[in-house]
């Protein structure tokens, strides 16, 4: 049987495993070493001089690590993969790969936060500049695309308004003036929303978050074919952002149970979207697997799931968000997202101090806006817990 051919869970418990031969384990060992012995000086010659694959130093390398990287690759549906340190970690090796002093790349307006200032600092610092576009009209950045423009770097959905950018159009575009596209694909995971498939050049995740899946390892991966990983691979090593022999460990055993964990969340954030959309506390709920989502065809086309990431606004403002928030019992005030644990947070406060109030109107983000990571947890537990703290706004 082909491996592009099994199911997802089945890649996501059997791709990417390391044979134990001494022991006969079934985990994947944690190989925790900084080198690797080379048994012979024609075999360094051999690997040094000729170019033949072989372990050497994981900074570089290791089989843990590179277990791990077959298994998101095999997910995503790419040829190869590489594994960081952070999410942050795999996108500015990515974009540092295919820009240069000069170059101009498109992106949308609303992007994660930090990636935009890494956009900015590329300007300020290194001459690259970069043209924003509407998220909703992709189509205007075609208006953008000059003889400097190199890529195209998208997120859909976005973070934290859940907008949708269409992946189609901006391939067309792409391909049309042959650019470089690039996906964050963190919010939707690979298993609601298969990029590469759809034609995009390169993936990117953090992985810390869905693909994990438990809070315990910050990690980032890219995705793509096996000569843009090869492109790629020497700014993993130029900035030491390789992923640790442990945390390749702890991203494979979290990555077993994807397939579960997103089926669980997908369901249970569509059924708290209808129930907080028809609560008289809550003034806007945004999910994608709403009908009454502005771009709900698009998700339904480009996406294979919604997802378990959702935002609303609470009556009340920031002093309504305070009130629910620390009314709540099961759900917990916390950074991050995608683990098996549903938790929330509220941009408007965390961002007051990095953004200005300009950045977060393009954002989306209001005053009453708060994002939630919806869990695994039994959904009765969560609608009690998020409309008893409602009842307190």
């Amino acid at each position: 049987m082909e491996k592009k051919d099994l199911g997802h869970s089945t890649k996501c418990v059997h791709i990417g495993g390391r044979a134990d031969k001494a022991y006969g384990s079934l985990v994947t060992p944690i190989y925790q070493t900084t080198t690797f012995e080379i048994p012979s000086m024609a075999d360094f010659i051999d690997i040094n001089v000729n170019g033949r694959k072989a372990y050497q130093y994981s900074s570089g390398s290791n089989p843990t690590q590179r277990a791990a990287e077959e298994k998101i690759a095999a997910l995503e549906g790419g040829e190869d993969c590489l594994v960081f340190s952070g999410g942050m970690a795999a996108i500015t090796s990515t974009i540092s790969a295919y820009v240069k002093k000069g170059d101009e790349v498109l992106a949308q307006n609303d992007l994660y936060s930090t990636t935009n200032r890494f956009f900015n600092t590329l300007n300020e610092k290194f001459g690259v500049k970069t043209r924003f576009f509407d998220t909703t009209d992709v189509g205007v950045a075609e208006k953008l695309v000059n003889e400097n423009t190199k890529m195209i770097y998208i997120e859909t959905p976005t973070n934290p308004a859940m907008r949708l950018l269409d992946i189609g159009h901006a391939v067309e575009i792409a391909k049309k003036h042959d650019l470089v596209s690039i996906l964050d694909n963190t919010f939707a995971s690979p298993l609601n929303q298969r990029p590469l498939e759809l034609g995009v050049d390169l993936v990117v995740e953090s992985s810390t978050k869905y693909l994990s899946g438990h809070q315990h390892v910050v990690s980032g991966a890219v995705v793509g074919s096996t000569k843009r990983m090869q492109e790629i691979k020497g700014y993993r090593s130029l900035y030491g952002q390789s992923l640790d022999p442990f945390g390749a460990f702890l991203l494979i055993t979290g990555m077993q149970t994807l397939a579960l964990r997103i089926e669980r969340a997908n369901s249970n954030a569509l059924a708290l979207a209808k129930m907080l959309e028809r609560h008289p506390k809550v003034q806007k709920v945004n999910y994608p697997g709403l009908e009454s989502h502005p771009q709900h065809d698009l998700a339904k086309k480009q996406m294979t799931g919604f997802g378990g990431m959702l935002s609303f606004d609470v009556n009340g403002g920031v002093d309504g968000v305070i009130k629910f928030i620390d009314s709540l019992e099961i759900v917990k005030l916390a950074t991050s997202l995608g683990g098996v644990d549903t938790i929330l947070t509220t941009p408007y406060t965390a961002y007051s101090r990095s953004l200005p109030q300009e950045r977060m109107d393009v954002m989306g983000i209001t005053p009453g806006l708060i994002r939630v990571s919806v869990g695994i947890e039994d959904y009765v537990d969560l609608e009690q817990d998020f409309t008893k703290a409602l009842g307190h706004v």
